[in-house]
């Protein structure tokens, strides 16, 4: 029996022990520098909306300080994305004064003004953007994928929740009162 249990230990210290110190640094990945970012959505009403990220979150310019934001990457064409319109419309006409919700449109091919329409249609009273810098954005906080994917931050751009999927009413609301909270 000792003879099996010394073999058996020989034969795994061969797996953990090293020959040398030397340590091979190509091994480790290593972490690049954080870079901000700026970029400039559209709204549908011809209005800019500049935002630069951030380690902690997102920079609004217009709204920093002032608004907590709730970011939303949708789609016309995502069930999802159109069953929470009416809620979004009560939570932004609810929370007027201190909630900005601005809506992304991500991977659809509608034109501005099958856009407009749409925005019309939906009763929607809050922005929407479109244009080239969308899918930048989208990229650039979260690597959307799928859509609805949606980002809480707070009056101070930093950013508390993501959502994906489809997310009851009640939840967003309770990260908009705690939002409220910080700045």
């Amino acid at each position: 029996m000792k003879k099996i249990l010394l073999a058996l230990f020989a034969t795994f210290s061969i797996f953990f022990t090293g020959c040398g110190d030397d340590v091979d640094s190509t091994a480790f990945a290593t972490a690049k520098p954080y870079e901000e970012k700026t970029f400039k959505l559209t709204t549908l009403e011809n209005k800019s909306i500049e935002l630069t990220t951030k380690e902690y979150g997102v920079d609004f310019k217009d709204f920093k300080d002032k608004k907590v934001v709730f970011l939303n990457i949708f789609a016309t064409w995502c069930p999802p994305c159109i069953k929470e319109i009416p809620y979004l419309i009560a939570l932004q006409e609810k929370y007027k004064d201190d909630l900005q919700i601005i809506s992304v449109l991500f991977k659809d091919e509608k034109t501005k003004e099958e856009m407009i329409e749409f925005k019309k249609q939906n009763g929607i009273n809050y922005m929407i953007t479109y244009g080239d810098e969308n899918l930048k954005v989208a990229k650039e906080v979260n690597d959307v994928q799928k859509v609805p994917e949606m980002f809480m931050y707070t009056k101070g751009g930093v950013l508390i929740k993501k959502f994906i999927g489809e997310t009851k009413p009640e939840v967003i609301e309770d990260y908009i009162q705690q939002a409220l909270l910080y700045k």
